[in-house]
């Protein structure tokens, strides 16, 4: 996600607001974190890389709300890795959306290049926030565009077959976030706004809506996966009981470890 500072050293005057959404904030990104965990989908290496996307903030917004009280230089630093860890680590967790075998090869290939891309930003700008605005514009604009084709995707599954609505959730949320961020990217890094109450209050608003809206989607998954384990249990058992007999079942994968994208 996103990473940015809302208490500058040169803007310290009252934000009650601003530190009270930041906790809430705070607690909403530990909601996947908790859920991907307790529910062990970390065994989908996809989802295992959604749970690093939102730890890794988790850590950064423990950082600024002071909660883990690190000096200055410290909290940017995290705050610059973060921000070059972000479209890898969501690029990877996107794979959990793909059908196809060449859409992932496109991903996998995107995935180095931004990487390149990343490293050669830096060698030129060093570790700067010109760097980091140069990185993140294009890097936001890509998960926007892939998740607007996911969750397009995702809708069609829902209302044609009744399938996966817990993806249409994540992926819903993964396109509310990026369109959001790409805006609040803008002002922050493009416009460089001094508004920061206002801009902080969207994002901190931003962040745990859509952190709540993908543990939704994530406890959604889990059910459907508990029902696909069944269902590739019931088939193990009628074709040791009928060996002879072709039994149909639905297309969709039964095997929890197959839809992880790689």
């Amino acid at each position: 996600m996103v990473s940015i500072n809302p208490y500058p050293k040169e803007k310290l005057i009252e934000m009650s607001w601003v530190q009270i959404m930041g906790y809430i904030s705070t607690i909403a990104l530990l909601l996947p974190v908790a859920l991907i965990l307790s529910l062990k989908l970390y065994k989908n290496r996809c989802l295992a890389f959604l749970m690093v996307y939102y730890f890794s903030t988790l850590i950064y917004n423990l950082m600024t709300e002071k909660i883990i009280d690190l000096p200055d230089s410290y909290v940017r630093g995290f705050g610059i890795i973060n921000n070059l860890l972000d479209v890898p680590l969501a690029l990877l967790y996107m794979l959990y959306f793909t059908k196809s075998a060449g859409f992932r090869k496109k991903i996998h290939i995107g995935i180095l290049a931004f990487s390149v891309f990343e490293i050669l930003t830096i060698i030129f700008f060093g570790f700067t926030k010109d760097a980091i605005t140069i990185i993140m514009g294009p890097g936001i604009l890509l998960i926007v565009a892939l998740s607007f084709t996911f969750f397009i995707e995702q809708i069609k599954d829902v209302i044609q077959y009744s399938k996966a609505p817990g993806k249409a959730l994540m992926s819903a949320s993964t396109l509310f976030l990026y369109g959001c961020f790409f805006i609040i990217y803008l002002f922050w890094y493009v416009i460089r706004t001094p508004d920061i109450q206002n801009a902080f209050l969207v994002y901190f608003f931003v962040v745990t809506l859509s952190s709540v809206l993908m543990s939704i989607g994530l406890f959604t998954e889990k059910k459907r996966f508990k029902m696909l384990e069944e269902l590739n249990t019931t088939r193990k058992e009628l074709s040791m009981l009928y060996p002879n007999e072709k039994i149909a079942f639905p297309k969709e994968k039964a095997n929890f470890m197959d839809e992880d994208g790689f």
